[in-house]
């Protein structure tokens, strides 16, 4: 099977400027907002539990992480991050100065290719964000499969559709089944290695209008997190939301690799 350059990008409270929906005026700003005490343990948990969690447990281990975040990040959450990662093979906390959150991705991303070298695949996981346990196995198993469509094109861009929808509550998880195509979770871009561009570069919803797609209506393969402070809005997404079943339930522990146990001792008091 031929050699890939697989890259998760993870953006943790990253404090840049532009390419968000909810903007800011001044870096301070966005700090205070970012790192408000109450929205950090929010996100600190779905990272821990839900993020990290599906990509520490992945059946194919050959991919490296990178957990981007702001280079004065504070504590407790620089040193829960740090510990967090430690956990994860292959994963790299980059503490890096506030600018134009692409133009950081792109300096972090070029140094860790090489190039020339393999196809670079990149996959984008918010830090409230999931995929099944088989997305990285499925993932190279495809692109191997349509390497000729990408070398003809020299961007590519691989969609997995079904998932769910996930609300972490101290009373356990309350889900959506859903199909969203090009929702941003479980999906990757293709791109040459020298690639001055990355995945954040590209509209995720815009990636069927900008190059060749490839899209797979199963398995579930994305749980997409939803609290009502996502930048990405989704009106009247948390009024769909149902506590989960418990055949729901069995899939998020075994098809995600969620610790649903852990998940809810996190909600009890310090």
């Amino acid at each position: 099977m031929p050699d890939l350059q697989i890259l998760a990008l993870v953006r943790f409270a990253y404090p840049g400027l532009g390419g968000f929906q909810t903007e800011h005026a001044t870096v301070a700003e966005r700090q205070a907002h970012l790192w408000a005490p109450a929205r950090m343990e929010a996100r600190m948990r779905t990272l821990e539990h839900v993020c990290l969690a599906t990509l520490r447990k992945q059946t194919d281990p050959g991919f490296r992480t990178l957990i981007v975040t702001g280079d004065a990040l504070p504590e407790p959450w620089r040193g829960r991050l740090l510990a967090s990662a430690a956990t994860l093979p292959g994963a790299e906390v980059i503490f890096h100065r506030p600018m134009n959150q692409r133009d950081a991705m792109a300096e972090i991303v070029q140094t860790r290719l090489r190039a020339p070298g393999p196809p670079s695949v990149q996959f984008r996981q918010d830090d409230d964000d999931g995929v099944a346990l088989d997305f990285v196995q499925r993932l190279r198993e495809t692109v191997t499969e349509v390497l000729p469509l990408w070398r003809r094109h020299g961007a590519m861009a691989v969609d997995f559709t079904s998932g769910m929808m996930l609300r972490l509550t101290p009373d356990g998880p309350l889900v959506e089944e859903a199909r969203r195509s090009h929702l941003g979770v479980a999906q990757a871009l293709v791109l040459r290695p020298a690639s001055k561009r990355t995945a954040l570069h590209f509209p995720h919803h815009k990636l069927g209008r900008l190059m060749p797609a490839l899209s797979f209506p199963e398995p579930r393969m994305w749980l997409r997190g939803i609290d009502g402070t996502n930048d990405s809005r989704m009106p009247d997404a948390l009024d769909r939301l149902r506590p989960a079943t418990r055949a729901q339930k069995a899939e998020l522990e075994t098809r995600f690799g969620l610790d649903l146990a852990a998940i809810a001792r996190s909600f009890a008091p310090a």
